[in-house]
C-alpha cells in the first residue's frame, strides 16, 4: 500500500496519533526538553549581537567569542544574584508564616465579630501556605543549577550557528525556512523581552520605593511572565503578599495600584506601537497553545508557548502563517 492509497481520514488519524506520541515523549522528558528549548531560544535571541560585531569589523570567530563571553558573564551574575535572593527568602519564610498566621487570625476575629463564621475547612492554614512557598523556593533554587548547563548549551549553539553574509539571498532550502522561523521568533522574543524588561525595571523601582522584600526576584519573575499571556495577573500576587505581610495593607494597596497603572500603559500604549500588526495568531489560538504547552512541558511550557506556536505555524504546511501546502 502506498501513501496515495491511504484515505484522508486514516492519514489524519495517523498524524494525530504521531503527534500524541511525540507530546507524550516530550512530557516524559520535560526537564531535558525545557533545558534545550530555553537554551535554543536564548541563543537565537542573542545571535544578532554576533552579526552586529561583525558589521563593526570583527571576524566571525572573534564576534562569536565576545558574544559567548558576554553571555556567560551576564548569565552568571544573574544566577548568582537570584541565588542569594532566593536563599534569603527561604530563611525568612518562618517570619512570613508568623505574620500570615496573625493576619488570618485578625481577619477571622473581625468576621466573627460581625456574625460571619468561617468554617475550618475554608480558613487558610498559614503553615500549609508557607509549606507550598518553601517547595516553590526550593524548586527555583534547584532550577538555578540547570541555569549553568543552559549557559554551556547557549555557548555551543552560538558556535554552531552558521555565518550568513548580509547580502545572502534565500533559495527556499530547509535551512532558509528555519532561518525565517528564527527571525520571527527572535523578533517576538526581542520586542517582548524589551517591553518586559522595561516593565520589570519599572516594577523593581516601585517595589524598592514601597519597601517590598526581594524585589530582584519579583522583577525577574515579571520579566519571565511577560512572555506568558496574562502573566502579569500571576506575577503581581507574590510581591503583593510579601508587601502585605511585611508592611501592612496601605503599602500593599499602593504597590498594586502603581503596578496596575504601569501594566495598563505598557499593554495598551507601548506594546501595540512596538508589536505592530501582532503575531498573526488569534487570542483563542494563544490561549489553547498556552494550555497545551503548559500541560506538556510544565511552567516553562507557558513561557515557551507563543514562540513554539509561531515556529510550528511557520513550518507546518497549510497552517495560518505556515509555508504553502504542496500541490
Amino acid at each position: 500500500m502506498t501513501t496515495t492509497d491511504i484515505s484522508p481520514l486514516l492519514r489524519n488519524v495517523l498524524l494525530a496519533a504521531g503527534l500524541v506520541i511525540i507530546a507524550a515523549g516530550m512530557h516524559a522528558a520535560a526537564t531535558t526538553v525545557n533545558l534545550v528549548l530555553v537554551s535554543l531560544l536564548l541563543a537565537i535571541s542573542i545571535s544578532p549581537i554576533t552579526s552586529m560585531l561583525q558589521r563593526r569589523g570583527l571576524k566571525h570567530g572573534a564576534a562569536v567569542l565576545l558574544t559567548i563571553v558576554g553571555s556567560m558573564i551576564g548569565g552568571v551574575l544573574i544566577l548568582w544574584t537570584l541565588g542569594g535572593a532566593l536563599q534569603g527568602m527561604k530563611e525568612k519564610l518562618p517570619a512570613y508564616q508568623a505574620s500570615l498566621g496573625g493576619l488570618i487570625d485578625g481577619v477571622d476575629a473581625q468576621l466573627t465579630a460581625r456574625g460571619i463564621d468561617i468554617h475550618e475547612m475554608v480558613k487558610p492554614d498559614a503553615e500549609q501556605v508557607i509549606g507550598i512557598a518553601q517547595a516553590v523556593v526550593g524548586g527555583a533554587l534547584q532550577a538555578l543549577g540547570y541555569g549553568f548547563f543552559a549557559l554551556i548549551l547557549i555557548a555551543l549553539i552560538l558556535i554552531e550557528l552558521p555565518d550568513r553574509p548580509d547580502d545572502y539571498l534565500p533559495t527556499g532550502t530547509a535551512r532558509d525556512r528555519f532561518d525565517a522561523v528564527g527571525a520571527s521568533v527572535r523578533q517576538f522574543v526581542g520586542l517582548t523581552g524589551l517591553i518586559g524588561g522595561g516593565q520589570a525595571v519599572a516594577s523593581l523601582v516601585i517595589m524598592l520605593a514601597v519597601g517590598t522584600d526581594f524585589p530582584v526576584v519579583w522583577g525577574v519573575l515579571f520579566f519571565l511572565l511577560s512572555f506568558v499571556p496574562f502573566g502579569f495577573a500571576i506575577g503581581i500576587i507574590p510581591p503583593l503578599v510579601v508587601t502585605l505581610l511585611e508592611h501592612g495593607v496601605n503599602r500593599a494597596v499602593i504597590l498594586v495600584v502603581v503596578l496596575l497603572l504601569a501594566n495598563v500603559i505598557a499593554d495598551n500604549v507601548i506594546k501595540p506601537k512596538m508589536m505592530g500588526k501582532g503575531l498573526g495568531l488569534s487570542p483563542l489560538v494563544i490561549v489553547l497553545a498556552l494550555m497545551l504547552w503548559s500541560f506538556i512541558l510544565g511552567p516553562v511550557g507557558a513561557i515557551m508557548a507563543v514562540p513554539l506556536t509561531i515556529a510550528i505555524a511557520m513550518l507546518v504546511p497549510g497552517l495560518p502563517g505556515g509555508v504553502p501546502a504542496a500541490e
